[in-house]
């Protein structure tokens, strides 16, 4: 017996030494055309890890050190490694942006914050809108601002290759321009846009995470989504 003791107590130890804190957040997410489904994002002071909240699947990487983006994918064991070096875009003077905010009196505090509602526009067309808290998970809100800042920079080395028909004010303010724009008010509680809509129903400050989660498969092939010189 007292050996068994002395083998689980190892075992949690060691397990133990596997884990570490990180943010979480836990969207259901419903889009057009699609079956509604599960965006999970953990948030460590390293990286951010986006997956649909199975920890055997496939799963989206950013080094927030490197500021790298990487894409696994089970299916095929391999890993897109996404690594623009273009800059961030610079304002669009064609692109007029405005936002409306004003406190949620009707709805329970979050974490003792009052939410508010926010509705972002571009050229006058209604992007999206929001419920919001401020001061709520900033370390997760930082880094999933610090990841659509190294999207935009992808958007803009692939913007020669995008239709004209997509470039909407929209579009071009949430994907290139002003792509932390819905962050900058607080944490997303709630989010609704064309064809697509979120809704938070989990978040932890420190949730236990498996450190294994934050790396990458190592015998996977690795392909770089630029060449050297591009991007």
């Amino acid at each position: 017996m007292q050996k068994i003791l002395m083998a689980l107590l190892v075992w949690v130890i060691s397990t133990g030494a596997l884990a570490s804190p990180a943010a979480l957040l836990v969207y259901q997410v419903w889009e057009q055309g699609a079956e509604p489904y599960v965006s999970r994002i953990m948030v460590t002071p390293d990286y951010v890890r986006l997956d649909e909240g199975d920890d055997a699947g496939g799963y989206t990487l950013f080094d927030r050190r490197q500021e790298i983006l990487y894409n696994v994918s089970m299916d095929d064991r391999s890993v897109l490694v996404m690594n623009p070096t273009a800059p961030v875009p610079e304002d669009n003077q064609a692109l007029i942006l405005q936002e409306q905010v004003k406190p949620d009196e009707q709805a329970p505090r979050v974490a003792g914050q009052q939410p508010q509602d926010v509705k972002l526009y571009a050229n006058g067309e209604l992007c999206s809108e929001l419920v919001v808290v401020e001061g709520v998970m900033q370390e997760a809100v930082d880094g999933l601002a610090e990841l659509k800042l190294v999207l935009a920079r992808i958007q803009a080395a692939t913007l020669d290759a995008m239709p004209l028909e997509t470039r909407t004010p929209c579009d071009m303010a949430g994907n290139l321009y002003a792509p932390d724009r819905s962050l900058r008010f607080g944490l997303p509680l709630q989010e609704r846009s064309e064809g697509r809509s979120q809704s938070l129903v989990d978040f932890s400050p420190d949730r236990e995470l498996p450190d294994v989660l934050f790396t990458l498969p190592e015998q996977f092939s690795r392909r770089p989504m630029f060449a050297p010189g591009e991007g």
